[in-house]
């Protein structure tokens, strides 16, 4: 069996996973209204009370050389304060709920494609691979269920589950070492990369570049702009 390397797992992973992306959009679309809807109230509260604070203490002479003393004044404030939480709870309840559908939907792709008689996803499929046991035959319906939940530990520790797959001499990654499965390319696949799977790497590599060229571009003119307001 030959194991396959991490940038074409990660091909079909980055592939595969725009699936459970699609399909929650519809479904989170209602969460995402009411999110926003409560961000928005939320910050119209913080903000009055900001505002209601500035003028309290501009009219009470407020020392404004101090404005560290006037914040940790008005962190105290219990209506500044329940905005706040208010602001937090809507946060945690949206991204709980959309964790939740994310989660749903990703095992029914992932297991549901792993524990049929492809032994893998559309993705992976495309790049040539397949999940195995470790004896090389088709892994249990289970041993597949663990390998997905398996996966959350890697999530948490910022994907150092999944970049052993580029360090252990099998090429398995933290979850397949938890679920004694493997992943390896299929009989009819060649070793070399398929192309597609190239461009799609370069593809999420220039965009992430760019997206990042965007952040410091407009954080280096707005700090130009706050210099050139403050000479």
């Amino acid at each position: 069996m030959r194991p396959a390397g991490f940038w074409r797992r990660y091909a079909a992973y980055s592939l595969d996973v725009l699936v459970p992306l699609a399909v929650s959009v519809p479904l989170l679309w209602g969460t995402g209204a009411r999110v926003l809807a409560g961000t928005d109230a939320a910050m119209q509260q913080v903000q009055f009370r900001l505002f209601e604070l500035m003028d309290a203490a501009l009219a009470g002479g407020a020392d404004a050389a101090d404005p560290l003393g006037q914040l940790l004044a008005w962190s105290g404030d219990p209506v500044l304060r329940e905005g706040v939480l208010a602001l937090v709870a809507t946060w945690l309840h949206g991204l709980a709920i959309a964790a939740a559908v994310l989660f749903a939907l990703s095992a029914l792709w992932f297991v549901g494609f792993e524990a049929s008689r492809w032994q893998a996803t559309p993705g992976k499929r495309l790049a040539g691979l397949r999940v195995t046991a470790l004896d090389g035959g088709r892994p249990a319906p289970w041993r597949v269920v663990l390998r997905f939940v398996a996966g959350v530990p890697s999530w948490l520790m910022l994907h150092l589950g999944h970049a052993l797959a580029g360090w252990t001499k099998e090429r398995r990654a933290l979850h397949d070492l938890i679920a004694g499965t493997r992943v390896v390319l299929a009989p009819d696949a060649g070793d070399p990369m398929p192309r597609w799977a190239r461009r799609w790497l370069w593809a999420q590599g220039i965009a992430l570049a760019a997206a990042v060229a965007i952040v410091v571009t407009s954080y280096a003119l707005l700090l130009a702009e706050v210099l050139g307001a403050a000479a």
